[in-house]
This record gives C-alpha cells, structure tokens and sequence, in this order.
C-alpha cells in the first residue's frame, strides 16, 4: 500500500501548530478562546482589515487595467501560508500574510486575516458574506466577508487540511478524520467513523459533487450519500490522494491530485479513475484546474517544472511556464468572466495568463507563498 507521508510539508507542518497555538496564548495575559464563543483578539494576532495600493502590498501591479469594463464586479481571493514582508519594512508592515480579498481584480487589496495566521485553504458562501479559514490556528470564522473572525475550533481539532461549507454545514478533513458542524462551531461531529484506520481516516481533502460527497485520504478515494454518515470505496485504493479538483459546471469530470504521483482523472463523477501521468514531464503535482469553457483543457501547477497545459483531457503535456520567474506553483484559478484570464499562486508570489495559461506575466502579489486563490 502507499501510504501519505503522515506530516506533509505542504500543509501539516503548518497545520501541527492547531496543537499548540492555544497553550501557548494560554501562557500570555489572555485565556484560550473557547471554541465557536471568542472572537479574534488574541494580543499577537490581531484581525485586520487594511487596504494597500501599489508597492504597498507587496510588489508592483501589473501595468493596465486588471478588469475589464464590462466585466461583472467579482472579488478575488488570495491565502498564503506565509508571507515575509520586504527586507526594507518595519515590524509593524507585517500585514500581507494570511487572507487578502481584491475587488478590483488585483489592483488593490485589503489584507483580512490575523497577523500571524498561516491559512491553508478556506471556503466562501457568497451569499451569506460568510468565509471559513484553515489555518494553523484552528477553523477561523467570519460572517461579515472577512472584517472580523471568530475561532471555531479548539485544541481538540486534529489538524485540519482542508474546510469546505455546504448549506449551514462547516466540514473539516484532517489528521484524524473528518468533523461536522451545523452550529457555526460551537460543537463538532465526527463524519467518517467507518473510514479505516491509519490512512483511510487521514483525509487531506472534501469534495461535494451533485450526488455525493467524496473524501481524498491515504487510502484512496471514499464516497458518501447520507452526508458522511456511512461511506464506501469510490477507487484508487491503497494510492494516497490530497487534493480533488471538480468541473466547475460538471462535476462528473474530476481530478485526484495524488501525493508525488502526478493526477487521475475520472468522467463519471468520481467511481472509475483513469491514470494521465504517463506524459507528464513532472509527477510532482501541488495544484490543477479545468478550462470552464472546455472539460478537456486542463492546468496543472508543479512542484518543480512550472505549469502544465493538457487540450485533450490529460493524454498529452506540454510545458506551459513561459514568462514565470518561480516554478513552483501551488494555486491556479480560471476567471470565469474573462475566458482567457488565469491566476497562479507560487512558492513567493504570483503570476496571471491572459491566453489560457500559456504565457505568463507577474501579478500584483509578489511576496507569500500562496496557499489558494478564489473568485466569487
């Protein structure tokens, strides 16, 4: 069986902090926020809502309009897992790292996150301003778009590697399974007592299709249909899988990331996978997305060589990095009003395409190491 490495750089180092970080505040001249009941006022980590131009958060943007004039108004969503301040700034510029939104598609941003909060992942409803964090503090909370947050979880919570809201649900996949909330936090449920022990509960992932939800784990890919009360193997049995990627319009085409064995991809909503790595020029894959406009154009983002670009749904590669100045790429987000436009997140900044992916330009962020991106 391959099994995931149990404590991956690219989350859990981060994440193992969600044990620690109350007993250490705890040790401070403030108590440990209970869970779901505090909001975030711990005296290090303070939340922040300020707003930068230019060269102050940090880098130059791009030359011209990032948005087009008949574009519809969208925020664009950045997290790091961190993010250095220039050489030149003073301690107290430490603001750009965390969560930053832009509502204007990169030309301002206001940095909405705690000051020393490394986020892993996060989810939004948009209709309900609510936004949830993965951090390596816990499930962080926020009801009003990112202006203040409440810590949701406790030093109970395994480490959490991915957080994903469905209705007036807050679901966690962590180290040790996956947990539930209806409550905004105040308690949690565990969800996936059935998945087997080591690997199957070590869920690096949550993906909600139309018909199920699936669950990414060092043990393959399980699938359930009463909300993760009962679950059954959905393929790749014995692989270790951290990350699903689902068609933005049809989610029966997904791609399993696996951990340093390139991609699958499935047709059918995630119950046959077919491997399309034999032409990869790089196995090591961190990120991918799909074209909206078109199920067989594919991007991924490597470790190592860049971005990757698939015509035909994976059974061909070419590179596709032209103009990137760091080749590991760890976020790639499509805009869905600008059909050629695309963002990538890298190990210490970020890059935008405007042909699909083939070339690349440095984008408004240029320090962080960015962790995800989201437009809504």
């Amino acid at each position: 069986m391959k099994t995931m490495q149990r404590l991956t750089p690219a989350f859990l180092l981060l994440s193992a902090f969600v044990f620690t970080a109350c007993t250490t505040t705890a040790h401070s001249s403030e108590a440990c926020p209970e869970t779901g009941n505090t909001d975030v006022a711990l005296s290090r980590t303070p939340a922040l809502s300020l707003t930068y131009h230019g060269d102050d958060f940090p880098g130059t943007p791009p030359s011209g309009s990032m948005q087009a004039e008949d574009t519809p108004p969208r925020s664009l969503y950045f997290s790091f897992y961190h993010a250095p301040p220039p050489s030149d700034a003073a301690i107290s510029a430490r603001v750009y790292q965390g969560f930053a939104r832009s509502d204007d598609r990169g030309e301002q941003w206001h940095n909405l996150g705690w000051l020393t909060s490394a986020v892993i992942g996060f989810d939004i409803d948009e209709e309900n301003d609510r936004i949830v964090l993965a951090t390596d503090y816990g499930v962080l909370g926020s009801k009003n778009d990112g202006e203040s947050w409440k810590l949701l979880s406790d030093w109970r919570m395994p480490p959490v590697l991915a957080v994903r809201l469905q209705d007036d649900g807050i679901w966690t996949a962590t180290a040790a399974g996956i947990f539930l909330s209806t409550d905004q936090g105040k308690n949690w449920e565990e969800r996936g007592k059935e998945l087997p022990a080591p690997d199957g509960n070590y869920v690096a992932d949550l993906l909600f299709t139309s018909d199920a939800l699936l669950a990414a784990t060092a043990d393959g890919i399980f699938r359930s249909t009463d909300e993760g009360k009962s679950w059954r193997r959905s393929g790749l049995r014995g692989e270790a899988v951290f990350r699903l990627v689902a068609h933005p319009s049809d989610d029966t085409h997904i791609i399993a990331i696996m951990e340093n064995d390139g991609i699958r991809i499935s047709e059918d909503g995630g119950r046959l996978w077919e491997n399309r790595s034999e032409t990869l020029p790089s196995k090591l894959v961190k990120t991918a997305a799909f074209d909206p406009s078109d199920v067989r154009y594919l991007l991924v983002g490597t470790q190592n060589s860049g971005v990757l670009r698939s015509t035909n749904g994976g059974q061909h590669w070419e590179l596709s990095s032209g103009g990137m100045t760091n080749f590991h790429v760890t976020a790639i987000q499509f805009d869905p009003d600008m059909p050629d436009r695309v963002y990538a997140g890298v190990e210490n900044g970020s890059f935008v395409s405007d042909n699909r992916g083939k070339t690349w330009r440095a984008f408004s962020i240029r320090l962080g190491y960015v962790s995800a991106i989201a437009i809504q």
